[in-house]
């Protein structure tokens, strides 16, 4: 099921939406009668993350992780 919010009713009641989000339904958010956004359920993983999973990881996986992103990676990611 959809239901549709404009922006003044979605922040007025937004615990209302976020419940219905909650329960399984979609809430558009409209600006001027034309959808803008989509509140959707979050797919929980069924997996889970391994405890100690970051212990395996070498200095060099870490630093990779730490190093700045590029202008490019952030163009195609629309940062």
């Amino acid at each position: 099921m959809t239901t549709a919010y404009n922006i003044h009713d979605a922040k007025t009641h937004f615990s209302k939406l976020v419940a219905a989000v909650e329960r399984g339904e979609k809430v558009t958010i409209c600006r001027n009668g034309e959808p803008v956004m989509a509140c959707v359920p979050i797919e929980k993983s069924s997996t889970k993350f391994p405890f100690g999973a970051w212990e395996n990881l070498s200095h060099a996986d870490l630093d990779a992780l730490a190093d700045p992103t590029d202008e490019e990676t952030l163009d195609a990611m629309g940062l």
